[in-house]
């Protein structure tokens, strides 16, 4: 068997919200949001068998393509500053398969708009340099999906974005 060497990578995105960074921090404390923006199509399932969101708790998930969960996710919580950062650590597996380890931070900052969130993932690819591609893929798009969860959080509130 030939042992495939670690491929390191730092993704940096950077994304701004029509909400204060209250909501936009609170929509990744809550599991149940995090389930609905936090896929990157509308044919990827993620689900939650723990979610323990306090520094020093630990989230399971599972996700991929609906019917065929094959990835499991364990998140680690290092630090957590209620509407300014989150700090995890995690790692993906595919079976008994190590794909990635990850260190991932989440800035929340308030701007004229909103909030400017920053993400960064460092990433340990397992898995070969199509690892890294998919997690700025899928993280991409997940945020683009924290737009349209960031905004029915809005209207639920009966709250207008700030205007441009």
């Amino acid at each position: 068997m030939t042992e495939q060497k670690a491929v390191h990578a730092t993704i940096v995105l950077e994304r701004s919200y029509d909400a204060p960074p209250s909501r936009v921090f609170e929509a990744f404390a809550d599991p149940a949001a995090r389930m609905r923006w936090g896929v990157p199509s509308p044919s990827v399932r993620l689900v939650y068998d723990e979610a323990d969101f306090r520094v020093g708790g630990r989230d399971l998930s599972r996700c991929g393509p609906a019917g065929n969960l094959k990835y499991r996710v364990e998140t680690l919580y290092r630090d957590i500053v209620p509407d300014q950062r989150i700090i995890s650590t995690e790692v993906v597996n595919e079976g008994e398969t190590r794909l990635a380890v990850s260190q991932i931070t989440v800035e929340f900052k308030p701007s004229a708009a909103g909030t400017r969130l920053v993400l960064t993932d460092q990433i340990a690819a397992l898995s070969g340099a199509d690892m890294i591609a998919d997690s700025k893929h899928g993280y991409s798009k997940a945020l683009e999906n924290l737009a349209i969860e960031v905004a029915r959080e809005n209207a639920i509130a009966g709250q207008r974005p700030p205007a441009a």
